[in-house]
């Protein structure tokens, strides 16, 4: 059996889980993911931020589902009412941690957000921006705090 596992999707992704489209491509992978993660006993980590980005993203005309996405709010809900599907719900926000300003100025906007988020409850971040990958990478919060930032196809692989 799969020891459990602890992830943070990053709003592109549940967006991308809605709409069918990463990138450019028509693209059921973050669905698919959102819906495994569910289904296998694994653990969305959110906060209230995290919760409130989520929202604000997903109630977006240009963010409507697709006829391969679905609805990413009420599939969330649901998942609350399910004993350790989610973790941290209802806790205001995470935390500044030292060496978040070694993050790049273009993905500053994350830190607030998922980053803090991620290395208070040490969660797999997982994301479809690829600038955010690589200035996490570049600002050696992975080595010092144990950052780990996937994919979602690499997220599927975990599972």
């Amino acid at each position: 059996m799969t020891p459990k596992k602890r992830f943070i999707l990053d709003e592109n992704v549940l967006i991308s889980a809605q709409t069918g489209i990463v990138g450019e491509s028509r693209d059921s992978s973050c669905a698919l993911l959102v819906n495994r993660i569910i289904s296998i006993c694994h653990t969305i980590v959110i906060d209230n931020a995290l919760y409130a980005s989520y929202k604000r993203k997903l109630n977006l005309e240009r963010n409507r589902p697709s006829s391969i996405g679905a609805r990413m709010l009420p599939v969330l809900a649901s998942a609350t009412r399910i004993s350790g599907k989610y973790d941290g719900f209802g806790k205001a926000s995470a935390p500044p941690f030292d060496g978040e300003e070694t993050i790049p100025q273009g993905s500053q906007d994350d830190v607030s957000v998922s980053i803090r988020l991620a290395v208070e409850t040490g969660a797999t971040i997982v994301t479809t921006d690829g600038p955010l990958r690589e200035h996490l990478a570049a600002s050696d919060l992975e080595v010092l705090r144990g950052l780990k930032v996937v994919t979602p196809q690499e997220a599927l692989g975990l599972l």
